[in-house]
């Protein structure tokens, strides 16, 4: 209720919010989509200029699958310098670290993209209408499955301790478009659903 009020005066005025409740986040965000109130989020972060630096991004806890692939996608630079600079212990640590994100972005699209927000964390209620564009085939399980498991080869101990050959930079950045291809092809295929439906 707090979030939906809030929403309904910022439809009138603007409303600056400040919280470290990524819950009630989603809720804003949620409750200003549904009354079409304009929503620019944003978060605070330390880097090494100091406290308090301004992140047009929300953590990565709080973003989108596609604002996932984005991030991933910058961040997979900075991981290509350390592979061509030679300091290969730093580029495993890192290219594990990315394969756990990418793993978090699949399980995202999961109820973001698949199941088409019909059930998402930190939303209260199931919204049964948007079944209409949901559509899950052979190939998406077969697909989830296999981009799943080759993050967890990655992310954990055996990886890090040397017994998994470490993806180069070129296989992450595949790896992290292939994610945004399905996410693309399987919301057009669910748009194109919903208005058979």
């Amino acid at each position: 209720r707090v979030a939906w009020r809030l929403v309904i005066e910022a439809a009138k005025r603007q409303v600056i919010v400040f919280t470290h409740d990524i819950y009630f986040v989603s809720l804003l965000v949620h409750e200003a989509e549904g009354t079409g109130v304009a929503l620019l989020t944003q978060s605070l972060t330390r880097r090494p200029e100091g406290f308090g630096v301004v992140d047009s991004n929300l953590p990565f806890e709080g973003m989108t699958t596609k604002a996932r692939v984005n991030y991933l996608r910058n961040e997979q630079v900075r991981v290509k310098k350390i592979y061509d600079s030679g300091d290969d212990p730093e580029h495993r640590k890192q290219t594990a670290a990315m394969y756990q994100l990418l793993r978090t972005a699949w399980e995202r699209a999961v109820e973001e993209v698949l199941f088409g927000e019909v059930v998402v964390r930190f939303r209260k209620g199931v919204e049964t209408s948007r079944l209409a564009g949901v559509v899950v085939d052979d190939a998406d399980v077969a697909r989830l499955d296999q981009a799943i498991s080759r993050c967890s080869n990655y992310c954990h101990d055996q990886a890090l301790l040397g017994g998994v050959e470490m993806p180069d930079p070129a296989e992450l950045l595949a790896d992290i478009n292939y994610l945004d291809e399905w996410r693309k092809s399987t919301q057009e295929r669910s748009g194109k659903v919903r208005k058979l439906r």
